[in-house]
C-alpha cells in the first residue's frame, strides 16, 4: 500500500520531533565507538627481580624500570606484585610515589595483603591512573617485613599506552 502525501508529510513530522532525541543518544555514543585514541596493551615490569635484605625499609626499586620515555602516556589499569616462594603477600609492603606530581599513593607504605585481590593477586585500580609520556614514572618503595630472610620481589604494571589516532 502506498501512502498518501498528507500521511507521509505527517510521518516526516513526526521522525523530525525524534530527531533531537536520537542525536543526543549517539553523541553519547560516540566517545565509545570513536575513540581519540588507541589503547595499546602494555606492561611496565621490574627489569629484574629486587631481593630486599632481612627487615630492611624504605628501600627504593630502579627508578628506570617504572619510567616512561614513550612519547604516549601510559594508562596504568592494574599492579601485580609477586613474591619468592617462601613468602607471602604478607611479608613485605609497598609505596607508591607519582614522579610526575611527586605525589605518595598512601599516607605510608601499605601492607601488599591488604592491596591485592585473593583471586587474581593483582591490585585493580578503580580508576586508571595515568603516567605522562617523556619522563613521567613511579617510584616504588619496598619494606621487607620478615626480619630474619632477605625477600625477591617483582611488580608489573600493567595497562594501556594512549596512542592518538592520526
Amino acid at each position: 500500500m502506498d501512502a498518501t502525501p498528507a500521511q507521509q508529510n505527517g510521518l516526516a513530522a513526526m521522525l523530525m520531533q525524534y530527531a533531537p532525541t536520537v542525536k543526543r543518544l549517539v553523541d553519547q555514543l560516540k566517545p565509545l565507538v570513536d575513540q581519540p585514541v588507541i589503547r595499546f596493551p602494555f606492561t611496565m615490569p621490574l627489569v629484574r627481580s629486587a631481593v630486599i635484605a632481612a627487615g630492611a625499609s624504605n628501600v627504593p626499586l630502579l627508578a628506570s624500570d617504572f619510567g616512561n620515555s614513550l612519547e604516549w602516556s601510559f594508562e596504568v589499569r592494574k599492579i601485580k606484585p609477586s613474591q619468592d616462594p617462601a613468602h607471602t603477600p604478607r611479608d613485605w609492603r609497598l609505596l607508591v610515589k607519582d614522579q610526575t606530581f611527586n605525589q605518595d599513593w598512601g599516607k605510608t607504605s601499605a601492607m601488599v595483603a591488604t592491596l591485592i585481590d585473593d583471586n587474581t593477586g593483582a591490585w585493580a585500580l578503580d580508576f586508571p591512573w595515568i603516567v605522562r609520556p617523556k619522563g613521567g614514572g613511579l617510584n616504588i618503595f619496598i619494606d621487607n617485613l620478615d626480619t630474619v630472610n632477605p625477600i625477591t620481589v617483582d611488580i608489573d604494571f600493567v595497562g594501556y599506552l594512549l596512542i592518538p589516532r592520526a
